[in-house]
This record gives C-alpha cells, structure tokens and sequence, in this order.
C-alpha cells in the first residue's frame, strides 16, 4: 500500500517560506526504507509532499517530526524579526 500526504503552509512572505525550506532541508536525507520527502516553495507557500511504502506509524512520526522542526524555524525567525 502507498500512503501520500500533502501538507502546505503559508507564510507572511516568500523569504520566511525560503528561510523555513532552508532549514528543513538537510534533514530530509537518509530517509527509512520506502519513505520519500519532497518540498519546494512556490509564492509565499512550503508545499510538502510525503510519500510512503512502509509502516503507517513511521509516516506519522516523520511528520510530526518535520512539522515540530518548522516550527521551531518560524519561531526562531519570528525571535529574530523582533530584534530588528
């Protein structure tokens, strides 16, 4: 069985989109066995597609997981806007 997600998220501009991609993107290598990631930023939007041949729960972690780094990047960008 092959699961696909598809998650976007929209950001208050493209640099905040790009920062976000950037910092997400060296953890998306070495992937379990029949996991695949792929992301790219159109616009003011991180679309993130998730594609999977293996455990339903190894899916689900994997996202949580991203989903916890991403948000960790907007918080940390927002810190840092504040300082401007």
């Amino acid at each position: 069985m092959k699961i696909k997600v598809k998650i976007s998220i929209d950001f208050k501009g493209g640099k905040v989109a790009e920062a976000v991609y950037g910092s997400l993107k060296p953890d998306n290598i070495d992937l379990p066995k029949g996991l695949d990631i792929e992301m790219k930023v159109e616009g003011d939007r991180l679309i993130i597609d998730f594609s999977s041949t293996g455990r339903l729960e190894t899916l689900i972690s994997t996202i949580d997981d991203l989903l916890a780094c991403c948000q960790a990047s907007t918080n940390t960008l927002r810190e840092l806007e504040s300082f401007r």
